[in-house]
């Protein structure tokens, strides 16, 4: 090769990657903005031109795939257009940061960087400020708690430009098509109730494993704006013979028969004076709800956790975390691992109390970047550490307690003979 195109290649390549160095160097500076560079783990990843690179690469093996399995149906895949429609292109860059708030707490935070407003499957997600209104109104016995908005309907206009990208016009009318049909029944038509469903949702769950025989478990989920369907649906519950009750606080169709054996019920009210759908499990403990500072918000373990959270963000999460006792009393039911719970919930205590302890997020969204930041017992260097420490334990106890069993097999059946091997020698 010629010296002179050589230096012109070297200064090239040099350019480029120095340039490729600016660019992720300037997205990390973004970055960590909102993350804790002085805690114990940060974490960065810069994807800025990785999904055409790889998209690329798909490209040119799907070509020669195609002329070697000559049965291949003809369709004209793009990926770059693909990754860009489903919304991995928006995706700049990622990063995660864990510190220690004080003993037995730490403060996660992770932070996504988009190329301008979230695009495809990305645009599923609300970002609108909204406060934890499940955790406002939940009783103090809720183990779990969640606001936030899901656009459904999101997933069906990335359903859409897919469906034209590999298929062209026809593509989009067999997707119309679908969405059109109604709701055997109804006049509801699958696209509108998944418009309906769209416009937010909150969600509290009670889960008790104190009675391993008959589990506790009641939800309450109400998805705002969609009361609309519940008249529309009625003609159908009632073919199925579901009744229908008026009540001072609303219209309410009893679903319970659905549950078969379950111990729980089902039902589906439209709240009097409001549009909302409300599905629940239980009345009685609905009944509690909205007891104010005496309900979820004024228990330790949720102060503890989504008290440090901001007071207005796009999703809020909460769990109250699982009680090893309940774990050990379900082990202890059976026979086979009743000897070993114990060993087990002590192990289990030792390498993931952390994070079955009580935890907490929100996510919001601040400008080009979507972060999430979080409360809970364990950081992401302990998830490093803990998952092959925790599979190593687990294949541990697994061989430790097939030895017992084979140990307690010899000395029930093999020491018999060697007894009746030494009388007869006798």
């Amino acid at each position: 090769m010629n010296p002179h195109t050589f230096k012109k290649l070297s200064a090239t390549a040099a350019l480029l990657g120095s340039t490729t160095f600016a660019f992720a160097g300037g997205s990390f500076q973004e970055a960590s903005q909102h993350l804790d560079l002085d805690g114990d783990f940060v974490g960065f990843m810069d994807f800025d031109g990785d999904g055409q690179a790889i998209g690329e690469k798909l490209n040119v093996i799907y070509q020669e795939m195609a002329q070697v399995i000559p049965d291949m149906p003809p369709i004209p895949l793009d990926f770059p257009a693909l990754f860009e429609t489903l919304g991995f292109g928006s995706v700049r860059s990622m990063g995660v940061s864990s510190s220690k708030v004080e003993e037995g707490l730490y403060r996660n935070r992770s932070v996504t960087l988009l190329q301008g407003d979230p695009a495809g499957l990305l645009k599923i997600y609300g970002l609108d400020p909204i406060p934890f209104r499940a955790a406002e109104i939940a009783p103090a016995n809720a183990t779990s708690a969640f606001s936030g908005q899901i656009k459904f309907e999101e997933i069906v206009n990335t359903a859409k430009a897919l469906a034209v990208q590999v298929m062209g016009p026809m593509g989009e009318g067999m997707v119309m098509q679908g969405l059109m049909q109604p709701i055997p029944g109804t006049d509801v038509t699958a696209q509108e109730a998944v418009a309906a469903l769209s416009g937010g949702v909150d969600m509290v769950v009670h889960q008790s494993l104190e009675n391993p025989k008959s589990p506790e478990i009641k939800m309450w989920a109400t998805f705002k704006g969609a009361g609309a369907l519940l008249p529309r649906l009625e003609p159908m519950f009632n073919q199925m013979g579901f009744q229908f009750m008026d009540t001072d606080s609303g219209r309410i169709a009893d679903l319970s028969m659905l549950m078969q054996d379950a111990p729980m019920g089902l039902f589906v009210e439209v709240p009097a004076g409001t549009s909302d759908l409300v599905v629940y499990t239980d009345k009685e403990w609905v009944a509690s709800f909205g007891a104010g500072s005496a309900g979820l918000t004024g228990t330790d373990k949720f102060k503890s956790v989504a008290g440090r959270l901001p007071q207005d963000a796009a999703f809020y999460a909460y769990s109250s975390g699982f009680d090893t006792k309940q774990l050990e009393a379900i082990l202890s039911q059976n026979p086979d691992t009743a000897a070993f719970a114990p060993m087990i919930v002590k192990a289990v205590d030792s390498l993931f109390g952390g994070f079955i302890a009580p935890s907490a997020s929100a996510t919001y969204r601040d400008g080009d970047a979507l972060v999430t930041e979080g409360y809970g017992g364990f950081s992401y260097k302990s998830i490093v550490v803990a998952l092959p420490a925790g599979i190593g334990a687990g294949v541990g106890a697994a061989v430790a307690a097939e030895q017992t069993k084979k140990a307690s097999a010899w000395q029930g059946g093999d020491s018999h003979k060697h007894d009746d091997s030494v009388s007869v020698a006798e």
